[in-house]
This record gives C-alpha cells, sequence and structure tokens, in this order.
C-alpha cells in the first residue's frame, strides 16, 4: 500500500500568520504591562495589517531569523518565538545590570521593573544565530551556554525547552492565533487580554480548498492512504479543515499535531523533544496513533511495509523523510519560496513542486510502477 503524510503550513495553508503571530507574542511579551512593560512602545491587541508586518520585520529581523530557524530544520513556531525572546531577553537583563542572582528570571514582569529605560536590540538574534551551524537540537544547549555566559550565573533553567519562558510564549501564541475566547480549550488558561479576535479566523490557503480536495479524492480513490503531520496544534488543524470540509477526507487517526506531540513527550518512555525534525508525528499517523507503536514512533523505526511519501515544504520535513528512508515531495510555498532550491538540491531531494497540486502524478506514477 501507498501512504501519503502531509504536512500542512507552508504545503496546504500559508504560514504567513502563524509567523505574524509567532512576532505579537514576542512583541507582547516585551511592552506588555503584564510583561516585561518596556516603555518604548505603547502595546496594543488591535494592530493594522501594516503595524503587523512592520512588528513582524523588527522582531525578526526581515525574516532573516526566520529563514535561519527554517534551514537548522527548526520547524515550531512555539520554539522560534521561545528562542527569539530568550535572546532579547538576556540582552536585555545584561544591559540594565538586572542582579539575576537574586530574582527569579522566569517571573518575567518582575524582571521588568528593574529594566529601567531599555531598548531592544534585534540584531543580537541574527547574531547569535550566525555564531554556529546549529542544528534544531543544539540550539537549545547553545542558549542555555549563551545565558549562563551573558548573565554569570549557573542556573538558567528558565530558559529549558518546555520551561516556564516556553510555556508563556507557547500560551501568548495560542490567545493570539485562537482569539481571547477560545484560547481556554487549547491552554485551560483563561485570556489575559479579553479583546483579540484570533487569527485563526484568517487562514490563507496557498490553492484552492476545492481544488486540494478533489486531488487528496483521486488518490483515495486509487487506492492511496493520506495522512496529516503537523507542528499546528489540533485545534488550530481541525477548525480550517472542518470549515473547507477536508476532514470528510482524512480520518481522524491519520492527523498528528504538536498536540500529540506534547502529549508524547510527557509519557515516561520519551526523552527530549519529539518534534520536527523528530519524524515522532509522521510514524504516528502511519501507524494510525496504535499504542503498541508507541515506542516505534518515540524511537524512530519505520515498521511499515508501506511506500510512504513525505510531502513537506522545510529542511525539518526532508530530515524526519531520511529517519525513517520515506521518499519525499517538496513543495516551494513555503516561507522562502523557490529560493529553498539551492538547500534542497544539496540535500539530493529529486521531487520539487510549485504546488501541492502537483504531488499527485509524482504519487500516482510511483503507485502504479
Amino acid at each position: 500500500m501507498t501512504v501519503v503524510l502531509f504536512d500542512v503550513d507552508g504545503v496546504f495553508l500559508s504560514e504567513e500568520r502563524c509567523f505574524d503571530v509567532s512576532a505579537l507574542a514576542v512583541h507582547e511579551m516585551l511592552y506588555s504591562p503584564r510583561y516585561l512593560n518596556l516603555d518604548t512602545y505603547h502595546f496594543r491587541t488591535d494592530y493594522s495589517d501594516q503595524e503587523i508586518k512592520d512588528i513582524r520585520a523588527e522582531v525578526f529581523s526581515n525574516d532573516e531569523v526566520l529563514d535561519r530557524f527554517k534551514q537548522m530544520g527548526l520547524n515550531s513556531n512555539w520554539d522560534m518565538l521561545f528562542v527569539t525572546f530568550s535572546i532579547l531577553y538576556i540582552e536585555l537583563m545584561k544591559d540594565a545590570q538586572v542582579n539575576v542572582e537574586n530574582v527569579d528570571i522566569a517571573e518575567i514582569h518582575g524582571v521588568g521593573d528593574m529594566m529601567g529605560a531599555q531598548k531592544v536590540n534585534y540584531s543580537k538574534v541574527v547574531d547569535f544565530l550566525k555564531g554556529d551551524t546549529y542544528t534544531k537540537d543544539s540550539i537549545y544547549d547553545a542558549l542555555m551556554t549563551y545565558a549562563r555566559e551573558k548573565l554569570g550565573i549557573e542556573d538558567v533553567s528558565a530558559f529549558e525547552m518546555s520551561g516556564p519562558i516556553w510555556a508563556t510564549g507557547q500560551y501568548k501564541y495560542q490567545e493570539w492565533y485562537l482569539g481571547s475566547k477560545d484560547v481556554k480549550t487549547s491552554t485551560g488558561i483563561e485570556a489575559e487580554e479579553p479583546d483579540k479576535p484570533g487569527f485563526i479566523h484568517d487562514e490563507e490557503w496557498i490553492v484552492e480548498p476545492e481544488a486540494i480536495r478533489g486531488m487528496l479524492k483521486r488518490l483515495l480513490d486509487a487506492g492511496i492512504e493520506i495522512g496529516v503531520a503537523t507542528g499546528r496544534p489540533r485545534q488550530e488543524t481541525l477548525i480550517p479543515f472542518h470549515q473547507e470540509r477536508l476532514m470528510d477526507i482524512f480520518r481522524d487517526n491519520r492527523i498528528s499535531t504538536a498536540s500529540e506531540v506534547l502529549a508524547a513527550e510527557a509519557k515516561e518512555q520519551a526523552e527530549g523533544s519529539l518534534a520536527k525534525p523528530h519524524p515522532y508525528s509522521y510514524l504516528w499517523s502511519l501507524y494510525e496513533h496504535e499504542e503498541k507503536h508507541f515506542e516505534d514512533a518515540v524511537n524512530q523505526r519505520n515498521i511499515s511495509e508501506d511506500k510512504i511519501f513525505i510531502v513537506g515544504d522545510s529542511v525539518a520535513d526532508y530530515y524526519c523523510a531520511e529517519a525513517i528512508g520515506s521518499d519525499f515531495v517538496a513543495t516551494l510555498t513555503g516561507l522562502t519560496g523557490r529560493a529553498i532550491i539551492p538547500n534542497f538540491e544539496a540535500l539530493g531531494v529529486n521531487h520539487m513542486v510549485d504546488s501541492v497540486l502537483e504531488v499527485e502524478e509524482i504519487i500516482l506514477k510511483n503507485h502504479h510502477s
């Protein structure tokens, strides 16, 4: 049997709003009175599209930061905004000469009261990322080392992956993306800001959903199984899929999201991050969420006899395919568009398409051969 597993952002849905939200989450943690409360910008929740564009350009240095994250295989928006904010936060504490030995640096608001008139130097994130050829795994150790060296302390547990600062960033992302009314359904936490409308209602499809449905239906009719493995949380995945009737086509146990990854990471058998480029989400969809295959998915074991294709826009998706011996089809509709071609060529990727709709011909040709 042939199984095709699709990423979502950069394949079906545009990543632009996700990146906008990541920037807004960093911006809020810097300027909101609830957090650092830097007085060089008046925090609001009702920015225009142009203001959002300007905030993103500032926070991510005209997307250079995002591009570098993508090249190293860092695929989670939660992780991207966490690393970005952490570098800025460390630099601000250093410049303000905060006595970090005597404060809880995870309590961002309290530290903000000690900041004074500090101005954010966003270029420090680019400088950090230029410091080495980081991978998705090594960047977290590098961040801890950076914190120790810049702040002169040994206990930098506040900057651990999935630690308190990461969790704050994750929550702010969810609040911006889902909106104030729906954030509790995802996080279990009431909205801090009461009037965020939510970007989930402003999704941008890369190609017409009707055309996507037609392609997927034809794959199913040809006897091909289809599934999804995405870095989006489950709610953010299912809402647009339901709106465009894709859930009439995908089976629930063939959809794996960031929510399933977090649940898996909480289990005793799992050590470290299972987010892409770890192939857990792809394997979990391949194994149809069967608990008997949980350890196989955690340990990157592909024991399936199926012919597997992974369709994604990022280097992280390629690494997932490589780890499990899957074929890979790259869509050139992600953050950098066709500019990513040299990266994929260097990795030996043979199948690159300008639209996810072109995947159909590749899959059918291989399915019948």
